[in-house]
């Protein structure tokens, strides 16, 4: 198998953000430590960084549509299901403002029209058990992050999602293994 350094660049800085993105969630104030943000400054680089993120977010959307990039529209579609939930966790919690949820919906109304338009496509809908548990795993295990953190801080929090999560994967992997067609695609 030929190795891809560029796939190989990707994943690399995928990961990295996932991470910065996860730390930002679980324990903003240690993120906002690690890069030396003061609190007189936080709020104006943290909407201007926020920006540029949904900017670069927004163009990889658009390059995605105009070259009918199918796979990553199927992607987005359960990902834009997470940040409804994560979006109107943080108005639950108490984190974010009742006017938040208004980007919550955003985001569930737009995942459910690619959805619903990918599915009208394929003329049937497949519901894939052993995904749609490992959503539910990974959805569980944020979740149970956020409320174990205030207890017990960001290791806490982290060990309670990796058991939530991996309790997950293992369950869906026993009880539905994965389609012929992902064993075929690796």
């Amino acid at each position: 198998m030929k190795k891809d350094v560029s796939a190989l660049s990707m994943l690399v800085f995928g990961v990295l953000v996932v991470g910065m993105g996860m730390t930002g969630l679980m324990a903003p104030q240690f993120l906002l430590t690690v890069l030396g943000f003061s609190s007189s400054n936080t709020t104006q680089i943290f909407v201007m960084a926020s920006s540029q993120a949904s900017i670069a977010m927004g163009l990889y959307y658009i390059l995605a549509a105009v070259h009918n990039v199918r796979e990553f529209f199927r992607w987005s579609v359960p990902l834009r299901i997470l940040n409804f939930c994560i979006f109107t966790g943080m108005v639950v919690f108490g984190i974010a403002p009742v006017n938040w949820l208004w980007v919550a919906s955003l985001e569930l109304t737009g995942a459910l029209a690619t959805g619903i338009a990918l599915a009208r496509q394929k003329q049937e809908i497949d519901f894939d058990r052993f995904n749609a548990l490992r959503i539910a795993s990974v959805i569980l295990a944020l979740v149970g992050a956020v409320l174990i953190y205030e207890h017990t801080g960001i290791y806490g929090s982290a060990s309670a999602f990796l058991v939530i999560f991996s309790t997950g994967f293992i369950y869906a992997y026993q009880k539905f293994p994965p389609s012929q067609e992902l064993e075929q695609e690796k």
